[in-house]
């Protein structure tokens, strides 16, 4: 099963050489799934102190453009985030995007820090749909969005209620990538399922330095693959055989 990650930069714009030249990358290869970055289109609105009801709808402008655009990608599935008002509540929300099922909501972020560069405890709230697996692409998926994969119970939840594939899009600076990478690797050896992340990289509009590198994780820990600033989107064959073996092994076996 062909997969690609990816590291894009802080402000995506749909139709920009950026844009354009990552379409063409995917399109090439076709895989299965892409994992977009959290909340991929526009400026980090969360680097922002106050909630700004111009930049909130700016944002969500922008989103519901790239989503309009995804086919442009030749992805079966995409999947991302966006930010999204329901019942009152706006919400940092999952989504997989496909020609075949259209944009389905599949996860809610769940946990927000609050603090310099990343205040969405100000911005976002916690949505009731989340934690579950949808099907996506012929295979079991989890999502945790950022964040969400520093709680490693979730992760775990998803390997012992079947899931293969978990996807943790995320908005993450360079100076805590090393803490990134033990997580993700961490939320693979508990669930026994295959990692797949994707990041912004370079400077944001407010100074803030974002880290790139998408990450694949085997289903025992192991980085398969990374982005890279000469290969921003990287694609990898998943053996999804290898997750029966890891969930029968330790630590995944031992019961609770």
């Amino acid at each position: 099963m062909k997969i690609a990650v990816c590291e894009v930069s802080p402000s995506l714009e749909v139709g920009s050489p950026e844009w354009r030249s990552i379409c063409r990358l995917v399109s090439s290869e076709q895989p299965e799934i892409f994992v977009l970055n959290e909340l991929p289109f526009g400026a980090w609105i969360a680097s922002a102190q106050e909630f700004e009801k111009k930049m909130w709808m700016e944002s969500c402008d922008k989103h519901d453009q790239g989503i309009a655009s995804l086919s442009d990608l030749g992805s079966r599935t995409v999947v991302g985030s966006r930010p999204r008002e329901f019942n009152g509540k706006r919400l940092n929300a999952a989504f997989a995007w496909s020609e075949v099922d259209g944009l389905r909501d599949v996860h809610t972020k769940q946990y927000f820090p609050n603090e310099e560069g990343y205040y969405e405890a100000r911005w976002f709230e916690a949505g009731e749909h989340c934690f579950e697996i949808v099907p996506v692409s012929g295979c079991q998926v989890g999502v945790l969005l950022c964040t969400d994969v520093m709680f490693n119970e979730h992760a775990r939840r998803y390997g012992r209620e079947g899931a293969q594939v978990i996807i943790v899009p995320r908005a993450v600076g360079v100076e805590s990538l090393d803490r990134w990478l033990v997580a993700m690797k961490m939320a693979a050896i508990v669930s026994g399922c295959f990692v797949l992340t994707s990041n912004r990289v370079g400077l944001g509009d407010r100074g803030q330095m974002f880290g790139g590198k998408g990450w694949v994780i085997s289903p025992e820990g192991r980085l398969l693959a990374e982005t890279s600033e000469s290969q921003p989107v990287i694609f990898y064959d998943l053996d999804l055989q290898l997750v029966n073996a890891a969930q029968a092994d330790y630590p995944c076996y031992v019961s609770e």
